[in-house]
């Protein structure tokens, strides 16, 4: 084992231990000076903390007997899930520009990559059509772009926007408020598996880590960190995404709301964005020239232009920004009903159209 792997099973059982956070791990680092002398601390040092009023000694007292860093390394390997630390050059370079950048990251699948440009959607789990709609149409844009999205695998917008870049052949990672082998929550089992199929699931929380309401809050500055563009669709006043804006904006991050209909509760966080100098989502279009620049927008209409079956380019060419019916598209196009659905089908998945409403399509700008 050379060097690096051998520090890197000390800096997993330093971040491993159960109960103990960032503060706590720092505290003990400082003190011990490396992940290795924490693991090795004697008896003696152990009560020399309980002394100055540490409540939390028992966790590692008890962590040192029941798992040997060698032991704990083989326990991860068996639930295929990896770890990275700070120290190690594979560690996210985003999050090492945060505040209170973790020791070390669990994750299953893969870390994200460092050369795409990175987005974050964020919103409401109990949200509209309209939100969810307007979250995957983001998610499919950040795709095709070549980025890759980034959110927190809940229910609502964040699910829906990771299950939109996968379903058009992009990454997208999962950032948890529990361990990383936790599918939490359990509705959304299909989602786990894609992600680490094509992407990652990532939790500074070590195995077993139980999904506490406390986690999530925190949790949220690594989705910010993971991020170079942060858009907020749907939320409430008081909600975990305007924490995560919150934390964008700590970290130089850009931040993008969706604005609503004034009085309608979950428009009321993206609208307090919004006069507080967050951008301003206005569509898809003026989002991707933004992040992606409109070099980028064209290569995408190019390349989606020349993937297109003749059929497809029949159905394209009769879309507009404005909704048509699917008995108008019919009669324009002269497609039987059937195969005309299941083309629009194949043109939603790859950000080229969308429903607006049960049997009404517009083309996506």
């Amino acid at each position: 084992m050379d060097k690096t792997n051998c520090d890197e099973i000390y800096w997993a059982w330093l971040c491993g231990i159960p109960g103990l956070y960032l503060p706590h791990q720092t505290m003990l680092l400082n003190r011990c000076g490396s992940p290795r002398a924490v693991w090795e601390m004697p008896e003696s040092g152990l009560r020399e903390l309980e002394k100055q009023g540490v409540c939390w000694v028992e966790k590692v007292r008890r962590f040192q007997r029941e798992k040997t860093p060698e032991q704990f390394a083989a326990a991860l390997a068996e639930r295929k899930i990896r770890f990275v630390s700070r120290e190690n050059e594979r560690y996210p370079k985003r999050l090492r520009t945060i505040e209170n950048a973790p020791l070390g990251l669990f994750y299953k699948g893969k870390l994200p990559e460092e050369d795409r440009t990175s987005v974050a959607i964020v919103g409401a789990r109990m949200c509209t059509r309209y939100g969810k709609e307007t979250a995957e149409q983001i998610a499919r844009m950040t795709a095709l772009g070549g980025g890759q999205v980034i959110s927190g695998a809940a229910y609502g917008i964040d699910g829906a926007a990771q299950m939109a870049a996968l379903e058009s052949g992009g990454l997208s990672f999962g950032v948890l408020g529990c361990g990383a082998e936790t599918v939490y929550p359990r509705g959304n089992r299909l989602l786990f598996e894609r992600l680490e199929q094509q992407g990652g699931i990532l939790s500074e929380l070590p195995p077993g880590a139980a999904p506490l309401r406390s986690h999530f809050p925190v949790r949220n500055r690594l989705i910010s960190g993971l991020a170079d563009v942060v858009v907020v669709v749907e939320a409430r006043k008081r909600s975990g995404s305007l924490i995560t804006a919150d934390y964008a904006a700590d970290q130089n991050r850009e931040v993008y709301a969706v604005p609503g209909r004034a009085g309608d509760e979950l428009s009321e966080g993206c609208n307090e964005l919004i006069s507080q100098g967050s951008g301003i989502f206005l569509s898809v279009s003026h989002l991707r020239k933004n992040i992606f620049g409109s070099s980028a927008e064209e290569k995408t209409e190019k390349s989606a232009g020349l993937a297109l079956a003749p059929s497809e380019k029949l159905v394209y060419s009769n879309l507009g920004l404005h909704a048509r019916s699917l008995y108008e598209l019919q009669t324009s196009t002269g497609l039987p009903l059937s195969e005309l659905g299941e083309i629009l089908l194949r043109m939603e998945l790859d950000g080229l159209a969308r429903e607006t409403a049960k049997n009404y399509y517009a083309k996506v700008k």
